[in-house]
């Protein structure tokens, strides 16, 4: 049985805008490092802060399809738990 965890499209809009605010925080543009890599890790953005790490992959991979992102940054597999 397939059991998705669906994220609502305001919330996947939310974190994809603030991939993008967490590049601006960094001061530099989103590479080499993916979002959801440097989740968690010491010099995280504030932006990140309130997403899990499933809202962010699904928002590179949604960013991806958008073309806003290279394919470098979808993450491969099924959607982290």
């Amino acid at each position: 049985m397939d059991e998705r965890i669906d994220i609502s499209p305001e919330r996947l809009i939310d974190a994809a805008d603030a991939i993008f605010e967490a590049a601006m925080e960094m001061d530099h543009p989103i590479g080499p490092r993916t979002p959801s890599e440097i989740l968690g890790a010491p010099d995280q953005p504030r932006a990140l802060c309130d997403f899990s790490r499933f809202e962010i992959v699904e928002a590179e991979r949604f960013l991806v399809r958008c073309g806003a992102l290279p394919a470098a940054f979808a993450t491969p597999g099924p959607p982290p738990s």
